[in-house]
Parts: C-alpha cells; sequence; structure tokens
C-alpha cells in the first residue's frame, strides 16, 4: 500500500472523508500540521484522530519548512495531498519541490488569487462579471462608483463566502473596504492581500460544477444547486445535488467551466466551479481547486454510490477517474446558522431524524456554548442531510427536518 500525506485539512467534510478513504484503502497516512488541537475545538466538524498512522508537526503555510519536515520520509512517500482551501498553494509547492505527484503551483495561485483568476478568465473569453482590481479602499469606491452601484466587494484570498459583501454606495464601499483591510490575517494565521476585488453584481440561482481532472482531462461528478442567504451577505445554507438544469443550459455550464480550467491552466486535481445563472447566461464566479467542502463530497457519495474523495485519491496515485456513474438518487443537506449568542438547550433532534428521507442530523453544538452571529460559511450550529428520488425532494425532506430542530439562545 501507499504512503500518503494530508497537509492540514478543511473542517467542512472533504479533508475529512479523503483521509478517511485513504485508511480504508489500507495506505499509511501521514498528517501533516501546525496545530492538531485545532480540529479538536468543539463548534466544528471534528478530526477522527484515530485514522492518522502519525503526525508530522511543522509550519505548514510556510512550503520551505513543510519540505524539511517531509524529506527525511523520502523515498518510500507516495503523495502529499491538501484538500482545504487554506493550504492548497503551499501544498501544491511543496509536493512540486518533493518531485512528489500533484497540481501545478501557478495554476493553483491563479485558482486561489481572485484577481490573477479574473484577469485569466478574461483574457481568454470566458463570461465573468465586470470586475477591478483595487488597492486602497478609496480606490475599490472610486471604482464602483466607475462601473455602477449595486456592487460586490470582496477579498481576492479569503473563502467560505468571508467578506462577500453587496454595496450600494461609494461610502458603503469604503467602510467595507477598510474592515477587510482591518483583517490582516485568515483563521489559519496566513497573510492576507490588501487586494480589494470590485465586481458586478449578478443576480440568479447559484451552481457548482463538481470536477475531477486527471492528465488534462475533466470529468464532471455532478452540478449542485446552492441555497444562500439573501443580499448583502452571501454565505451558503444549503445545498443539493444534480441541480435540475434544462439539458442546454447545462451543457453551457460545463463548457465555460472546461474554459475556466483551461484559462488557468488546470490540468490536475479537484475542481469546484461556482457559477450565476444570469438573464444573460451562464457566469463564472470563481475556479476552486479543491474538492467542494460543506459536505458536498459527502452528498456526490450518497447520489453517485461513489467516494469522491476516493477517486482523487487514486488520481494521486496515477490512476484515472474512470469510474464515474451517473447519478442514482438525489442528495441534500440545509445547515442550522448561529443566531449568535449562549447555547441555552435543543429541541426537535427526534423530531428532525423522523421524517422520511433524512440521513443524518448533526450539531456541532451544545448547552453553554458561546457563538457569534453568522457572518459566513463557518458560523453554524450543525446540519441535516438527506437524501430522495431526486434532489428537490432531498432539499424538501432536510428543509422539514432542520426547521423542526428549536436551538433556545440566550444574549451572551
Amino acid at each position: 500500500m501507499a504512503h500518503i500525506a494530508f497537509l492540514e485539512t478543511n473542517t467542512t467534510g472533504s479533508g475529512y472523508e479523503a483521509i478517511a478513504a485513504a485508511r480504508r484503502a489500507g495506505h499509511r497516512v501521514t498528517f501533516v500540521t501546525r496545530d492538531i488541537q485545532a480540529y479538536l475545538d468543539p463548534g466544528q466538524l471534528q478530526l477522527d484522530t484515530g485514522l492518522i498512522d502519525d503526525v508530522v508537526r511543522t509550519e505548514t503555510n510556510d512550503p520551505d519548512q513543510v519540505v524539511a519536515a517531509l524529506t527525511p520520509l523520502l523515498p518510500g512517500l507516495d503523495a502529499l495531498i491538501s484538500v482545504g482551501e487554506w493550504h492548497m498553494i503551499s501544498g501544491a509547492e511543496s509536493a512540486h519541490r518533493l518531485g512528489l505527484p500533484g497540481q501545478a503551483p501557478a495554476s493553483v495561485r491563479a485558482a486561489r488569487i481572485k484577481s490573477l483568476q479574473r484577469q485569466a478568465c478574461s483574457d481568454a473569453g470566458v463570461p465573468i462579471p465586470a470586475f477591478a482590481v483595487a488597492r486602497t479602499p478609496e480606490e475599490a469606491a472610486a471604482a464602483a462608483t466607475a462601473r455602477g452601484f449595486p456592487c460586490i466587494v470582496k477579498p481576492v484570498d479569503y473563502g467560505g463566502s468571508y467578506g462577500v459583501r453587496l454595496c450600494h454606495s461609494a461610502e458603503e464601499v469604503v467602510r467595507h473596504g477598510e474592515f477587510l483591510h482591518s483583517v490582516t490575517h485568515n483563521q489559519r494565521d496566513q497573510r492576507m492581500s490588501e487586494e480589494i476585488l470590485v465586481e458586478e453584481y449578478l443576480e440568479g440561482p447559484e451552481i457548482s460544477l463538481e470536477t475531477l481532472t486527471f492528465d488534462g482531462e475533466t470529468r464532471f461528478l455532478a452540478i449542485t444547486q446552492k441555497v444562500t442567504v439573501p443580499p448583502p451577505a452571501f454565505y451558503e445554507t444549503g445545498h443539493a445535488l444534480p441541480a435540475v438544469l434544462d439539458p442546454a443550459l447545462e451543457a453551457e455550464c460545463r463548457r465555460i467551466t472546461l474554459d475556466a480550467l483551461d484559462a488557468i491552466g488546470y490540468v490536475f486535481g479537484a475542481g469546484h466551479i461556482e457559477l450565476k445563472l444570469t438573464a444573460d447566461g451562464p457566469k463564472l464566479i470563481e475556479v476552486n481547486c479543491r474538492p467542494a467542502g460543506d459536505r458536498i463530497t459527502h452528498l456526490l457519495n450518497r447520489a453517485l454510490d461513489v467516494d469522491p474523495t476516493e477517486l482523487l485519491i487514486e488520481m494521486y496515485l496515477g490512476i484515472a477517474p474512470d469510474r464515474v456513474p451517473e447519478p442514482a438518487r438525489g442528495a441534500a443537506i440545509v445547515f442550522l446558522p448561529s443566531p449568535g449568542g449562549r447555547v441555552v438547550a435543543v429541541e426537535g433532534l427526534e423530531r428532525a431524524r423522523a421524517v422520511p428521507g433524512v440521513e443524518d442530523v448533526s450539531l456541532y453544538v451544545g448547552p453553554g456554548d458561546v457563538l457569534a452571529p453568522p457572518t459566513n460559511n463557518n458560523d453554524r450550529l450543525g446540519y441535516v442531510t438527506a437524501t430522495g428520488p431526486d434532489s428537490v425532494a432531498a432539499l424538501a425532506a432536510a428543509t422539514t427536518a432542520a426547521e423542526s430542530i428549536l436551538v433556545k439562545m440566550e444574549a451572551e
């Protein structure tokens, strides 16, 4: 069996599923991290350390230190895999320097840094929102004024819908730009870019296309319907797949996805590509060079009867992902957003579990936990997953179950 190292992970499902898939296949699993305790804290999905054979502690934000820490494992280390958003660049650069298979560092950087991605896709003729890149809040306000309101203002290198805001005036752009500049480091202690992305506001439903690319050939796993809160924030409250689209529209979405991947030179790895279905046709929101988070990989597993993280691991071992079936059923997840405050009690869990089609009801919190009000995809109490004959039925079941759960809160 192979020896696989995972460079950090996310806490929204796919990374943990990949580690479990590697262990099921009998591979030796090494977890490379700067702080394993961060995965064991309450208020999130927690890492099962029983799936890990050994832990290498190093500064994972620095490829120099990652390479130094893993060089003693060579030869014998077969792959270094990054699944979480924050360590895709570090993982790609480290694997490349270690001579291990993996993603092209330049492609990963173009995906992670939205200003680079926007320019590459614009140059390639991919339909995207009109955009401008600013260095200061005042420059962002001037760009927004020139393009017109409302507009989207967001950071170029964050994730989880953090800092994405709909602004209606130059003053609002300046205030939000000042807020973005006040947050100098992300949740993994990485220095954030000072660039601010100002974009045309696109109206319409949002979808994502889940892909695997191997030797330049892209396989489509499914299209996911996304449920988000209304503006001015845009964080996600649920997902359902496979999305029901007109065949011609689906073909157009696939074409845009392939063109976007080509634009950044993406020839290997998982993809999570977000589009808006506007009145003028589909437009690209962003390309993510990783599997989808938010347990979408679990939904794919339930809908397709194949584990996409298992296919991803096989790709790193030289096996093409050719065994992708058509969806056999629909699957959905609905999150329980945090209202902010101290948790007093949780009621209705058994009612939720009794809803036909519901498969899992999971809470991250319990009485006494103190939670922030929701601002992004990390501010949640838990989730409900469900399956059904199609995505519409699955989403309806998950929604009904989620609405039956009452989390009593008190102000902190």
